[in-house]
């Protein structure tokens, strides 16, 4: 940035006049290297009845911003872990995806010996002049406690709630898992190109209510999953025609007729859709929160995976907090991957549908729902429970390809590539690594494998070349595939 003479000299006299305008000035020009404290502070006494909110330390390396919570009272304190040299910025302001309820300020605290580090209550930011915004670089390694009060070092509780959002400027950019959700209105869908255009992620209407199955879901399962990307199924929910509890039972048991041999570990949850405006006047939150409970406790007894809930801002408040341990899905529409600031009684979520009008080349119809998870590669495969010794299908080089068809299948199918093998050995897994079959011997450039007995489900299998006469390619595993069996 350049400055003329006579700006230098502005800006030299209002420093003289008040330091507290450079404080605003920098803090207002985004980027900067400068700490922005100030003086001043509340009492680490000024707590309200909860105290410490959200509950454990929290710690990141990212230098995207992140939600700590969307539930914050004035009175609440939180931990974080700090590394010396780094900093770090925390605030209420929506430019960086906060909100305030009420006229917020923040105060900084080593948490071992209680020195006040640092204190903010204005921003003056045109967006959020009144929230805070602390910017502090670490002076050692350890926990630091920040307290929220109302400005005046007040505390309050219950609705309306704000949203805290900090992150270390020092870290790396958070790597984002994008993905869609879709449904038999977006055609015929190239899983490879979605997946080449940086998607990783796909949640694939299955069914609605009792009795309607989506007639694209069955090849969006398998095709996807073909070509690399993490998929789920939902259901969108009826309670408008099932009301009862037994309704949603039914729900749930016809979602499973469909989906259940997709929903497996390491690929996406099952989820519920419930939006409607009709939610909160045609049921008490008693009510519906019951008949969620039903449908997911039915999906997670016969899957052993825990659904998430997909839901809009309404409904996201109206439900019971006996809830909240489902994984929310969120619908909050920025235009952009950003952290939901409307948890309802949730205090972390899992996804958030930011566009309804997104445009992914290959995939059609007026507009695509676009998601973003809330996590690194690490956190996406942890959440979806993928072992670290999780087979991946390897393939040939560039130069080879490997083709099964039909996939899924009920009785056989036939293995094709444009590689020739000798004397190969065809294996195949379970989800849990465990050889269920095997044909030995094999060769040519086809070889067709009966189901037997196998139940239905995901399967994996390899191809291994045996080795040649001099004891070269011992053990080579030349392709891995995916199979889907199906009892239909």
């Amino acid at each position: 940035m350049y400055f003329t003479p006579s700006r230098h000299l502005v800006i030299n006299k209002l420093i003289a006049m008040k330091k507290i305008l450079l404080l605003l000035l920098i803090v207002c020009t985004g980027e900067v290297n400068a700490q922005t404290c100030g003086t001043g502070g509340c009492a680490a006494a000024d707590t309200n009845s909860t105290g410490k909110y959200p509950a454990g330390t929290f710690s990141t390396t990212a230098s995207s911003w992140s939600t700590v919570s969307a539930y914050m009272n004035a009175g609440n304190y939180t931990l974080f872990d700090v590394t010396n040299g780094d900093t770090y910025e925390w605030t209420y302001c929506s430019d960086f995806g906060g909100s305030q309820g009420w006229d917020a300020e923040l105060t900084l605290f080593n948490n071992s010996s209680g020195a006040k580090l640092c204190y903010d209550n204005n921003c003056g930011r045109s967006g959020c002049s009144t929230a805070p915004y602390i910017r502090w670089t670490a002076t050692y390694t350890g926990t630091v406690k920040l307290l929220t009060t109302v400005s005046g070092c007040l505390t309050n509780a219950g609705s309306p709630y704000s949203t805290l959002v900090w992150r270390d400027t020092s870290g790396t950019p958070l790597v984002q898992v994008l993905g869609v959700d879709v449904y038999s209105g977006n055609g015929t869908i190239n899983w490879a190109q979605v997946k080449a255009a940086g998607y990783t992620f796909a949640y694939a209407k299955a069914t609605e209510g009792v009795g309607y199955t989506d007639g694209q879901y069955l090849n969006y399962a398998v095709n996807g999953v073909s070509a690399g990307m993490k998929m789920g199924a939902y259901h969108f929910a009826r309670p408008d025609l099932n009301p009862t509890n037994a309704g949603a039972i039914s729900e749930a048991n016809y979602f499973l007729s469909v989906a259940q041999p997709y929903i497996i570990s390491c690929e996406l949850p099952p989820s519920l859709d419930l939006e409607g405006s009709y939610l909160t006047t045609s049921f008490t939150s008693a009510q519906l929160t019951a008949w969620v409970q039903n449908w997911m406790n039915t999906v997670q007894a016969a899957t052993g995976i825990k659904p998430a809930l997909y839901i809009g801002a309404s409904t996201v408040s109206f439900l019971n907090s006996s809830l909240n341990t489902y994984p929310l899905w969120r619908d909050e529409l920025s235009g952009s991957p950003s952290a939901p600031t409307n948890l309802g009684v949730w205090t972390t979520w899992a996804f958030n549908q930011y566009s309804w009008t997104g445009t992914v080349p290959v995939i059609a119809g007026s507009g695509t729902d676009l998601n973003f998870f809330n996590g690194n590669t690490n956190a996406f495969n942890n959440f979806m429970g993928c072992p670290a010794t999780d087979i991946k299908e390897a393939g040939f080089s560039s130069a080879h390809s490997i083709s099964v068809f039909p996939n899924p299948f009920s009785m056989q199918t036939t293995i094709q590539t444009d590689r020739s093998f000798k004397d190969a050995t065809l294996t195949v897994y379970n989800l849990y690594g465990q050889q269920v079959k095997q044909l030995n011997n094999i060769s040519g450039q086809t070889v067709t494998l009966q189901r037997d007995n196998l139940p239905g489900g995901l399967y994996f299998i390899s191809i291994t070349q045996s080795p040649s006469p001099e004891g070269e390619g011992l053990g080579e595993v030349i392709a891995t595939k995916k199979l889907v069996i199906t009892d239909k």
